[in-house]
């Protein structure tokens, strides 16, 4: 007699999991024909890395191809990032590269996509946006809505169907739970080098934002792949250390990065400036241990 034993298959993938990829010519030229890169761009895609990571989507189904792509000095950070999100239960939508919507971040956000590098500017200027450097992620934007305030107050969400995410309570009476809003993962993203969310802006409030500092990502892309790097190697353990001596005040998110020690370190105030002045000096500030101070603290 043949016994007939029915194989079953996961749907759990191991929670380190992220693999890190360079830009194949191929991907690029389709970034390129998308719009998503340009020969103008800060960060060329020599500069930019894939991270592919799992993933569970709102109906707990496991993913093993999300994707974002980023600067090359943040991406294991990012796949920490994920990582840890995975380990958690954090459901994501989807996130596919974002030359699949023509670079369109409205349709993206429509889609609900989780994306990343996009060479665009801030919506409604001119500037570059830091997506433009690989120094932002946007995530679930239909839970975490971009909104904009006119003159007489009324609120605009981006995408629309963002505003049944307006009341940012994850549990309300007899509402069923709010699941995959930024907030309760805001500390993941800070630990590993996200430390500025979009959410804590007065107007617009970007609640799928977060990101560096535009002075850091300045520096970075005009550093060597190896100084951009350390710097954020020491700007991610600058932070874990600070935090583990005021727990309290960075719970409050009262915090000073490692950039405001390093400017205070070289009596300068901008790190991008100082770089493109005298590289040397900053990296041999850079590749001193940091002094942990009261300077952690934003007062």
């Amino acid at each position: 007699m043949m016994l007939l034993v029915a194989a079953t298959v996961s749907t759990t993938f191991s929670v380190s999991a992220a693999q890190i990829s360079a830009i194949s010519t191929a991907e690029c030229q389709a970034m390129t024909k998308a719009g998503v890169m340009a020969a103008a761009a800060p960060v060329p895609c020599q500069r930019l890395k894939k991270v592919t990571f799992n993933y569970r989507d709102f109906t707990g189904k496991a993913h093993a191809n999300g994707q974002l792509v980023v600067m090359d000095a943040v991406a294991p950070y990012v796949g920490k990032i994920f990582d840890a999100l995975y380990q958690q239960g954090f459901p994501i939508h989807k996130a596919v590269p974002i030359e699949i919507y023509g670079g369109n971040d409205t349709r993206s956000m429509t889609a609900n996509n989780t994306s990343a590098f996009n060479y665009r500017p801030v919506a409604g200027t001119g500037n570059l946006s830091l997506h433009a450097y690989g120094a932002a992620i946007d995530i679930n934007p239909l839970q975490n809505p971009f909104v904009t305030f006119s003159g007489d107050g009324n609120a605009k969400f981006s995408p629309t169907q963002g505003t049944r995410y307006a009341n940012r309570a994850s549990y309300r009476f007899s509402k069923p739970d709010s699941r995959g809003m930024a907030e309760v993962v805001i500390d993941i993203f800070a630990r590993n080098g996200f430390q500025y969310w979009g959410g804590f802006w007065d107007s617009p409030i970007d609640y799928q934002h977060f990101q560096l500092t535009k002075d850091m990502a300045l520096t970075m892309s005009k550093m060597t792949p190896a100084q951009a790097a350390l710097f954020f190697k020491r700007y991610v353990a600058w932070y874990e250390s600070c935090s583990k001596m005021y727990p309290t005040a960075y719970s409050h998110y009262k915090f000073n990065d490692y950039t405001e020690y390093l400017k205070s370190k070289l009596s300068v105030k901008s790190l991008n400036k100082a770089y493109s002045a005298d590289p040397k000096r900053v990296m041999s500030a850079i590749n001193l241990q940091p002094v942990r101070s009261a300077i952690c603290v934003k007062r």
